[in-house]
């Protein structure tokens, strides 16, 4: 899967990163390790059913 999530850091949170050509990028922050997994989940389902 191109996400995945980064380590907690005290301002931000949790960091959502993306592989991009072989490279992990930060694409957003998320509050909680809960969320974060959430918003991956999202991503990853629009990303593949544009009528979601």
């Amino acid at each position: 899967m191109p996400y995945k999530i980064g380590k907690k850091t005290k301002t931000k949170g949790w960091p959502i990163l993306k592989n991009e050509k072989g490279k992990w990028r930060v694409i957003a922050h998320s509050s909680s390790k809960t969320n974060a997994e959430a918003s991956i989940r999202a991503r990853h389902a629009g990303k593949h059913n544009p009528n979601w």
